[in-house]
């Protein structure tokens, strides 16, 4: 189908559900075809599932009353974030009984900028295959699947960025290798490093105001080990919040473990001052 094309919602449903090959049918599988459809939105308007003008397609399926479709969003928001003018088409789908005032909740509060397609009749779930939610599924710029990622608490944004990348020509398989299972990769024997990817997902959240969740992550880093940077960017959050009490006990934290993230940690200390 080509992008100009404009088909009506109810033809554009039964064209996906009679087009799409036998094997999407009962499971989508990478190396199978996509067709593209253009499908109304949660925000009013009309917006397509790919983009054949990207090189990486990434489409996430979600429900509102899902506490793990909001993480995973929260995630992808961050990573849609970094990769801004990047070729990368980004679209999240909510099945249509799904299609209210709670989904859009879930937009505002995750922060996502993608296009939130509304899958009438659950035709796309269906045909793809989606049982678990959330799924995310990702295809090259020739419209065709190259995985189906479900939802992992602390590594979801990171898959997906990596194979992004990889698409984009810009990572080679074995870091994706690494993204997908870390405890294989060198990662998974030093707890430092480990901890480090949960400040980075906090950094990023920090990034698109979301401090709360910022916070968590960097209490789940602390977790694994005492990196200083966990407290530093636990301490910007606070500071954010309006918690400056919790952010002074977090940025002294930083400092008795490392004293060189005073340059990270006096202009943030500041602004509570």
């Amino acid at each position: 189908m080509g992008m100009n094309s404009r088909l009506s919602l109810p033809l554009a449903v039964l064209a996906l559900a009679a087009a799409l090959p036998p094997v999407v049918r009962a499971r989508a599988q990478p190396g199978v075809q996509l067709e593209n459809v253009e499908l109304r939105t949660l925000g009013g308007g009309k917006a397509w599932l790919l983009s054949a003008r990207a090189k990486a397609n990434v489409v996430v399926f979600f429900r509102s009353g899902q506490e793990r479709s909001v993480d995973a969003l929260k995630q992808l928001a961050a990573c849609e974030k970094e990769m801004a003018g990047k070729a990368v088409y980004w679209a999240a789908v909510v099945s249509g009984s799904d299609a209210g005032a709670e989904a859009q909740a879930v937009v505002q509060q995750t922060g996502i900028k993608m296009p939130v397609l509304i899958d009438e009749g659950d035709v796309l779930y269906d045909r793809l295959g989606v049982r678990l939610h959330p799924m995310i599924g990702i295809a090259d710029g020739k419209l065709q699947l190259v995985a189906m990622e479900p939802y992992r608490q602390l590594e979801t944004c990171e898959i997906i960025r990596m194979r992004i990348k990889l698409l984009l020509g810009e990572a080679d398989q074995a870091a994706l290798e690494k993204a997908i299972n870390p405890d294989r990769s060198p990662l998974g024997s030093d707890p430092a490093k480990r901890a480090m990817r949960d400040v980075h997902m906090a950094r990023r959240l920090l990034d698109i105001g979301q401090y709360t969740d910022s916070v968590k992550f960097a209490q789940k880093a602390l977790l694994v080990a005492p990196v200083a940077q966990a407290y530093t960017v636990m301490g910007e959050a606070y500071v954010k919040l309006g918690r400056c009490a919790e952010a002074s006990k977090a940025f002294a934290q930083a400092l008795a473990l490392d004293p060189k993230e005073s340059a990270a940690v006096e202009p943030a200390r500041a602004a509570c001052r």
